[in-house]
């Protein structure tokens, strides 16, 4: 993920001093509870919590800092304890890594897998991506070390009118289907897989010949999402000093209930919630609540507490505040109210 601009610091004072003239309210952030990541974790692109055991956290680095350097790296996934602790480093081997940006825990055929999502494309530049399929280990060790495995399967697909750079991406368990966020669009655009469409990793040949081998597939269109704007004057000001990235999706995590969808830009946090019945193509059009972060910054991993009831996020970089604890609006824990049968769908 390329680095955001920054604003200098004199622009910012002025309109610090601009709003406080005019009596502009601000929305206030999120309370936040602040971790630091192990130094090897240094660029965090994705957080999922396990569904295997208790008080984990998976993350891995994106791939490298300038997209375009032929640099390779070995491929990790890293299980951390919410203070950020390490303990466990999955080494996968046989795989072709560009740029992982996500990363997913679920239940599959009877076991725990992690779905890391290689769909990264700051140049819009890759014909199609890929979803790697890991078995989560049945144990941890008692201390922090590494272990070597291969991906079970992959899903290799791609979009119906070309490329796409892509950071957010969740699994709707009960819909049986990968939902993946667009980023550098206007607005965000959403899409399906179906989880069926995984197939065995190969077992013999070169990384990339393996990857070749896989079947594309085409990811289905569900529809805009609306509403990510930033969500308050300091933020909204910012916007055009810093880009628009301020307000570009990077990541995005789906509760236990399959109901309250959770996304996540540099600035501000978004929620969705999906009525019974609803389609997601109609929960998605407009956030039932919206925060903004303590700080613009370059957070990209987003996971909910088991009962959606907090979240935590990670940014690239090291040091203390790399990884938050933050509190879920009560607005976006209100219940919904259901909707006819007849309107049932699984998007």
């Amino acid at each position: 993920m390329a680095p955001i601009a920054r604003p200098a610091h004199h622009w910012r004072f002025g309109l610090l001093l601009l709003l406080g003239a005019a009596g502009t309210p601000l929305a206030a952030p999120i309370v936040a509870t602040e971790h630091e990541l192990p130094a090897s974790i240094d660029e965090a692109s994705g957080l999922t919590l396990s569904v295997q055991h208790e008080r984990l956290l998976w993350t891995h680095n994106d791939n490298i800092n300038d997209p375009g350097s032929s640099e390779r790296v070995t491929p990790r996934v890293h299980g951390i304890d919410p203070e950020g602790r390490q303990r466990l480093s999955l080494e996968l081997e046989g795989l072709v890594q560009r740029d992982w940006e996500a990363i997913e825990s679920i239940r599959l055929d009877d076991s725990s897998s992690l779905v890391v999502a290689d769909t990264g494309d700051n140049r819009d530049s890759w014909p199609d991506y890929v979803l790697w399929f890991v078995d989560e280990p049945a144990e941890l060790p008692p201390s922090a070390q590494e272990q070597r495995t291969t991906p079970s399967h992959l899903l290799r697909f791609r979009y119906p009118d070309g490329s796409a750079d892509t950071e957010a991406m969740v699994v709707d368990r009960r819909g049986g289907q990968i939902l993946l966020l667009t980023k550098r669009e206007d607005p965000p655009r959403l899409f399906a897989l179906p989880l069926a469409a995984r197939q065995p990793f190969a077992e013999e040949g070169s990384p990339r010949q393996r990857l070749e081998r896989a079947t594309v597939h085409e990811a289905r269109l569900i529809g805009p999402m609306g509403g990510l704007v930033p969500t308050d004057p300091i933020n909204w000001l910012l916007s055009p000093l810093t880009g628009r990235q301020t307000s570009l999706p990077t990541g995005m995590t789906l509760s236990s209930d399959n109901r309250l969808l959770a996304v996540l830009t540099y600035s501000s946090l978004y929620f969705f919630r999906r009525d019974v019945g609803e389609r997601w193509a109609e929960a998605i059009r407009r956030p039932v609540a919206s925060r903004s972060l303590p700080r613009i910054d370059q957070w990209e991993g987003i996971a909910f507490d088991r009962e959606a009831r907090s979240l935590t996020i990670v940014r690239e970089g090291t040091g203390a505040g790399t990884l938050l604890h933050l509190e879920v609006p009560e607005a976006a824990r209100v219940a919904a109210t259901p909707r006819s049968a007849d309107a049932r769908g699984r998007d």
